[in-house]
């Protein structure tokens, strides 16, 4: 799996080095836009406090990328499709972040991390996990479709064993952000706004 795992390393750093490029060609009316709906979340955390979203909506944040990469990883279109997936995933992640870190300064830095990076720690190692193996499978598949034989099937115990810690590790992210995200994005509303 280490090749796999270097070519969608590869992708994600490549897409997150544009998406931080990118950010900063925001300017203008732009970044004034961006500027006044962060203040506005800001004020609405520090004075009512960070509410979490709905479930329905929150799942979908938390499993969109770990699913489209599991499904991937269960077809030859895999082959491209995760490289593509990984690279806009890093491209928006950079990009959110360096909106930030432009925006609130060094604050920014505490604010993307809190609102990225708890849930995050769990989040993307097991995105890169289910990517890694997902895209060793899909060049079997790929392979077998293009003539080259019959190969074992890429999807053993261990497969699944590891897609079901990659849902534990999913659990825990969805629950630091549902619980621990928003009072600490509440409290450092506070700190960012009143300094």
């Amino acid at each position: 799996m280490l090749p796999a795992l270097a070519v969608i390393s590869v992708s994600f750093f490549l897409g997150g080095v544009a998406g931080c490029c990118l950010s900063t060609f925001v300017g203008g009316a732009g970044a004034e836009s961006l500027r006044l709906y962060l203040e506005a979340f800001l004020t609405t955390a520090q004075g009512e406090g960070a509410a979490a979203p709905g479930l329905a909506a929150q799942l979908w944040d938390v499993l969109r990328w770990p699913a489209l990469a599991l499904l991937l990883g269960f077809t030859a279109l895999g082959v491209l499709g995760l490289p593509v997936l990984f690279a806009a995933r890093g491209f928006l992640l950079a990009f959110s972040i360096s909106a930030f870190v432009q925006m609130f300064g060094s604050a920014g830095c505490v604010l993307a991390f809190l609102l990225f990076g708890v849930g995050g720690c769990f989040s993307v190692p097991a995105l890169f996990v289910l990517g890694a193996q997902g895209l060793t499978a899909a060049r079997a598949l790929a392979s077998r479709f293009l003539g080259g034989g019959k190969a074992p099937s890429p999807y053993g115990r261990a497969y699944f064993l590891r897609c079901g810690g990659c849902g534990a590790a999913l659990c825990v992210c969805l629950l630091l952000e549902r619980f621990a995200v928003p009072v600490l994005v509440s409290g450092a509303a506070g700190m960012i706004l009143g300094g």
